[in-house]
């Protein structure tokens, strides 16, 4: 009998009490099963010296057997019997034998998660799918981390998936293939295949995307909900209004709220946006031309609460009461109504925010908007005037809105600059282009050979350094080099003048996966 069957879940429950309140308090109990796993059970609390002991040795016996995954029977094997009979056909061939496979253990065990995301996008983008032999190891690396599941699912293949019914650690894979149907795709796939059905359909059909979503919302759970409401933005249009603000101000979901609110600030004619407009265009007088000044609501508004204005400040938050009050009320307006009204470009109004008395909340509510609706403008203005500690984010936030093109510029300056007595500041560069860059995508040819120049001036702290997430964003064609010298490094002990050789040394096993990577076929 499988212990993941619905029949064996008071096996746990019957040692929790113990465990919860002390087996001082509570005497320990064997958990009732056939077989020779419960005569086990029943030795053990028997032989036990203390009952804390028995209660340890027998939630580990029950661990051990959970990840069996069966008991009291042979286990079915995917080739065989009826179990076969539920595992539908392969569309994509597996992973062949190569490079890769020689480091597949250390990817799906140690490797950086963008290194690990980067290997599910490459198997996926050459439609293969991962051996049978790791799919076990596979799906407990995505058991773990929340972040690797959508990506991991999608080289799964039907194998896999049918594994995942067979473990609640696994269940997270359950799911269709991507090649299934769009109502199937709906009905049964994950919430990660749900959001990726719905934001293809956005892309070319949004009112039925919309409809489609707005039938399922009542059926699902909030955190549901609020990742499929914000696939909304893909489309975004006036159409969309009426849904949106019935969300933003009757959903039960904190996080549904704020990202329908979040999306009606994009529809500048919006009735909740238009109302917004107006609260803060009183909060704003022109003095003489290009002279504005700002001053924040005395008291909040009788409208205020269905409009998600909370009148009173959490007790955690650093601002004011009127300075929070005005952060809520900027963060429902559009950016662009910004320069409209006051004639300043963005530029001119982030420095303008910052000779004023409610700085902090006027850039908070700005960056909340950009966030959620990047302009480059805006970019640009808050990276030349970085208000500092006002911002909980650092400026790699804003870098990672900005196209590849423009974000590389600020970090080529700044190393251009760099001499050695600046070189401390090395690390934090490093930091914010790691941080900018999702996994999968690379740094430019002329920003990676510019970080290696550079990395010789930081020898004596190279412990500092997130070598291996370096390594996993430079440039392909980098990578040669480093390898080459991270295995001379490797072969022979510390020689003279071989600093950054072995620094690499550690992440040697990121360039043999990269190399790897490229050696896959093409789809």
């Amino acid at each position: 009998m499988s212990l993941h069957s619905p029949s064996q879940a008071t096996l746990w429950q019957t040692l929790l009490p113990a465990a919860m309140v002390g087996t001082d308090k509570k005497t320990v109990a064997a958990p009732l099963l056939d077989g020779a796993v419960g005569a086990l059970l029943a030795q053990v609390q028997a032989q036990a010296a203390q009952p804390a002991l028995a209660l340890l040795q027998m939630a580990g016996v029950l661990a051990v057997c959970e990840r069996a995954g069966w008991q009291g029977q042979a286990p079915a094997t995917p080739g065989s019997g009826a179990a076969a009979c539920a595992i539908g056909p392969e569309e994509w061939v597996p992973l062949e034998p190569g490079d890769l496979h020689s480091c597949l253990h250390w990817l799906l065990t140690e490797a950086p998660q963008r290194l690990q995301i980067e290997l599910f996008q490459r198997l996926h983008a050459a439609r293969r799918r991962l051996p049978v032999g790791v799919l076990p190891l596979a799906l407990d690396t995505g058991s773990r981390s929340t972040a690797l599941r959508p990506s991991l699912v999608a080289v799964l293949g039907e194998r896999g998936r049918w594994l995942a019914r067979h473990s609640s650690h696994w269940r997270y894979a359950i799911g269709t293939a991507d090649s299934a149907p769009a109502a199937t795709r709906w009905q049964e796939g994950t919430l990660a295949q749900r959001v990726q059905l719905l934001q293809e359909e956005r892309a070319t059909d949004p009112a039925s995307a919309r409809q489609r979503l707005q039938a399922a919302l009542p059926d699902l759970p909030a955190k549901e909900r609020a990742d499929l409401v914000a696939v909304l933005h893909t489309g975004l249009s006036a159409d969309d209004e009426a849904l949106l603000t019935t969300l933003a101000q009757q959903d039960r979901g904190r996080e549904v709220r704020q990202n329908a609110r979040a999306l009606l600030v994009q529809l500048p004619t919006s009735a909740p946006t238009l109302r917004a407009i107006a609260r803060v265009q009183v909060c704003l007088e022109q003095a003489r031309p290009g002279d504005w000044r700002l001053e924040p609501p005395q008291a909040p508004g009788e409208d205020w609460k269905v409009e998600g204005l909370e009148a009173e400040r959490p007790k955690h938050e650093s601002m004011g009461e009127r300075a929070w009050w005005l952060y809520q009320l900027a963060r429902q307006v559009p950016l662009a109504w910004w320069p409209q009204h006051t004639g300043m470009a963005p530029d001119a109004l982030v420095q303008w925010a910052s000779q004023g008395d409610w700085h902090e909340a006027l850039v908070r509510a700005w960056l909340d908007v950009l966030k959620m609706a990047p302009e480059t403008a805006w970019c640009h203005a808050f990276l030349e005037h970085w208000p500092g500690k006002l911002l909980r984010e650092s400026p790699a936030t804003v870098l990672a809105l900005l196209p590849a093109a423009d974000r590389e510029p600020y970090w080529l300056r700044t190393l251009q600059a760099m001499g050695k007595a600046q070189v401390g500041g090395l690390d934090e560069v490093l930091q914010q282009i790691v941080a900018a860059y999702p996994p999968g995508q690379h740094l430019s040819l002329a920003l990676s050979q510019q970080l290696l120049e550079k990395l010789p001036l930081y020898l004596h702290r190279y412990y500092h350094l997130p070598l291996a997430e370096l390594c996993c964003v430079l440039h392909p064609d980098t990578l040669a080099p480093l390898l080459a010298q991270a295995q001379q490094q490797h072969s022979e002990d510390q020689a003279p003048g071989q600093a950054l050789a072995q620094a690499l040394r550690h992440s040697l096993p990121v360039l043999l996966a990269r190399r790897a990577f490229a050696q896959l076929p093409a789809a």
